[in-house]
């Protein structure tokens, strides 16, 4: 019986390995990049598409003051470089929930410091120094934060103009 279950166990781990997406198991593979806005991109790689939220972070929309700036500057950070995605969960919209790295760059923590997103609070305990990097940028008046820190939270800018999910 025991023999049994060490097989059973064994298939359910090469299953487990083989329906992965390939960038979250063997790191970095050359791929299409497409960047919706400032923390949202699809992954293409050999026709499948995965979508991806940066974690930690909350980038202006695009219909905001800086959204447009915050889509083009990911563009650029992620524009010719080999991507690994540090994938935390899938969110409640079916995307990979992660840590983007670009060049060996965590894209996540560079949008922060650049003042072009905010700390998203809401996942806590998989954002290490996320904190500081917002307080860092907002001290430094970069980006968003440029006119002091009473600024519209993406959050809230969805709610009052009732987008949900922003068509991605």
């Amino acid at each position: 019986m025991p023999k049994f279950f060490l097989i059973v166990i064994a298939n359910l781990a090469c299953l487990a390995i083989a329906i992965q997406p390939v960038w979250a198991q063997f790191g970095a593979v050359p791929m299409r990049v497409k960047v919706f806005d400032g923390d949202n991109i699809t992954l293409v790689d050999r026709g499948i598409k995965n979508k991806i939220h940066l974690a930690c972070i909350d980038a202006p929309e695009l219909l905001q003051a800086e959204g447009e700036h915050a889509r083009k500057v990911l563009q650029n950070i992620l524009a010719d470089e080999e991507i690994y995605v540090r994938v935390f969960k899938k969110d409640k919209f079916g995307r990979y929930y992660g840590e983007v790295i670009a060049g060996g760059q965590n894209a996540n923590k560079l949008m922060l410091s650049l003042g072009l997103a905010h700390y998203d609070r809401l996942q806590e305990k998989d954002c290490q120094g996320y904190a500081e990097l917002e307080s860092k940028a907002q001290s430094d008046r970069a980006g968003i934060w440029a006119n002091g820190t009473d600024v519209m939270t993406p959050s809230q800018f969805r709610r009052e103009n009732k987008l949900l999910g922003v068509g991605y």
